[in-house]
């Protein structure tokens, strides 16, 4: 006796083999992403599947396509279908005319309007090059939505890249990059580093390299300062090589062999003498500050120097001048874990410092300064970096080491918070002097250490004059009251978007299902 096996069934069977097909193809070309071969089985599978169930059950295929419902199947696929191809069109429109829109409520993801207008006059490419090693993902991630805004405002003149400077030293070292999670600058054969890119350093260093100058900074010598060719814990070479890579010339300079300071000066940093400044010297020093120069002097406690209160000719022009006293003490901080080495507690704001609020600096071995201010109308005095309340100036030196026992003294030390860095400026601007209280901390050893190489790159670039080339417009950052989610409420929004609210459309779904049902 043969099996008969109605045509409803085989239709049925026919169909889920084609829909099977059609399924194993999108998933191997969507999930696995797999293309050839495998693809073109899964669709032919799915193409036989479907024809096999249309001939397989003709009749009911003519009597349901004459029938109210077909109509009304085939207008939703039509519906369906054209909805799809304008998707689709508006798909191809957008990939080939990419756009972004910042719909943020302040603006945070748009550049401001001066840096777009200084990259609508680009003349030349710039590079944006991240030195980013592969544990500093999320730092180069934060980075990279500005570094795209660049490249969209640029005109097709900017673009960017993130190299890891351990796998490619040489690079790093071609672009004078010494730490990790610094951005290049580059425009044309000139380049500068961004140790804390921002949009501001970044515009400003376009801005820089756009329009090349003599930029110059010669360090003194003749008093025993810090040799910046010396690459040993003592030396300077870190700091030269991070101002050559933001594109200034360094020299040096000796005032007794030339008695004035070359008129291609920006400034000039007396780092760490171990002998006194002649008068003619610190003369020549103020004619250079008179005409509109800068000057940061980093001036190590007098213990362990030929430098004493008699012949300390460049503390006594300082304090008559400049209204800046360098102390004869040596800053003692409870709160260090080496009490000769204070720590930053508090930065007064300034252009110095005002990038710097959430990095520390320590200071190996200080003095701290006392600012007059009784003058009214002369020039503007700003204590940069203060210790903390438990410390103190210790007065007597003599004899004084890490082995020794310090403590307070009422009558002779000076009580903190002390400032251990101030900064002068003229009444008209033009002179501008740094004085820290240390030359250690800007050594080799130290530079790359918190925020000390930021705070002696910042204090070159004040003097410098370089701090100040564009103002961009400040974005106002809208602050909303956002409550802290307890795990709880954590818990009841999983529960409500996952569970309940799938389950709602679920049961309306089912409810007209059998309300029309049951009206048939």
């Amino acid at each position: 006796m043969a099996l008969k096996i109605p045509r409803r069934a085989l239709a049925t069977v026919a169909a889920i083999v084609g829909l099977v097909g059609l399924l194993a193809a999108a998933a191997l070309l969507v999930v696995r992403g797999q293309s050839g071969t495998p693809v073109y089985v899964g669709l032919l599978v799915a193409a036989a599947g479907f024809a096999a169930a249309l001939l397989s059950d003709r009749e009911r295929l003519l009597r349901l396509a004459r029938g109210r419902q077909a109509r009304y199947g085939t207008n939703a696929v039509l519906a369906v279908g054209a909805l799809g191809s304008i998707l689709v069109l508006l798909n191809i429109v957008a990939f080939q005319n990419p756009q972004s829109w910042d719909l943020t409520e302040d603006r945070r993801y748009s550049l401001a309007p001066e840096t777009v207008e200084i990259l609508k006059e680009l003349q030349a490419d710039v590079s944006l090059i991240g030195f980013y090693s592969a544990d500093q993902d999320a730092a180069a991630a934060y980075l990279r939505p500005l570094l795209e805004q660049y490249q969209e405002q640029g005109g097709g003149r900017v673009t960017y890249e993130f190299i890891d400077p351990r796998q490619h030293p040489l690079q790093a070292e071609e672009y004078g990059v010494t730490q990790d999670t610094s951005l290049v600058v580059a425009l044309g054969g000139a380049s500068e580093v961004a140790a804390a890119p921002s949009e501001q350093e970044i515009t400003e260093s376009i801005l820089r390299l756009s329009h090349p100058g003599s930029r110059k900074v010669y360090f003194l010598t003749g008093h025993g300062e810090r040799d910046i060719e010396a690459l040993d814990d003592s030396g300077y070479s870190q700091l030269r090589q991070v101002l050559e890579a933001k594109n200034y010339t360094v020299e040096t300079l000796s005032l007794l062999i030339t008695p004035q300071v070359p008129d291609d000066a920006l400034a000039v940093v007396i780092a760490g003498p171990t002998a006194p400044l002649s008068v003619a010297e610190t003369q020549a020093i103020q004619a250079f500050l008179e005409g509109g120069g800068g000057l940061v002097a980093l001036i190590d406690p007098t213990p362990g120097t030929r430098i004493t209160v008699e012949n300390d000719v460049l503390s006594r022009f300082l304090r008559s001048a400049w209204g800046l006293e360098p102390q004869s003490d040596l800053v003692v901080d409870l709160s260090s874990s080496m009490p000769l080495a204070a720590i930053s507690a508090s930065y007064d704001p300034h252009p110095i410092t005002e990038r710097m609020q959430n990095l520390l600096t320590y200071f190996p071995t200080a003095r701290s300064f006392r600012l007059d201010d009784s003058t009214a109308g002369g020039p503007t005095r700003t204590a940069l970096v203060f210790t903390g309340a438990n410390s103190w100036g210790e007065t007597a030196l003599e004899g004084l080491s890490q082995e020794s026992q310090i403590e307070f003294s009422e009558t002779e030390d000076i009580p903190g918070p002390l400032a251990v860095a101030a900064a002068v400026e003229s009444i008209d601007g033009q002179a501008r002097i740094v004085a820290i209280g240390d030359s250690d901390f800007g050594a080799n050893a130290d530079f790359p250490s918190y925020g000390n190489g930021d705070l002696l790159v910042n204090s070159v670039d004040w003097a410098a004059g370089q701090d100040d080339l564009i103002s961009l417009t400040p974005k106002e950052t809208i602050e909303r009251f956002v409550a802290t989610p307890s795990r709880q409420t954590l818990v009841l929004v999983a529960l409500i978007s996952i569970l309940l609210v799938p389950a709602a459309f679920l049961t309306l779904g089912v409810s007209t299902w059998w309300g029309r049902r049951s009206k048939v």
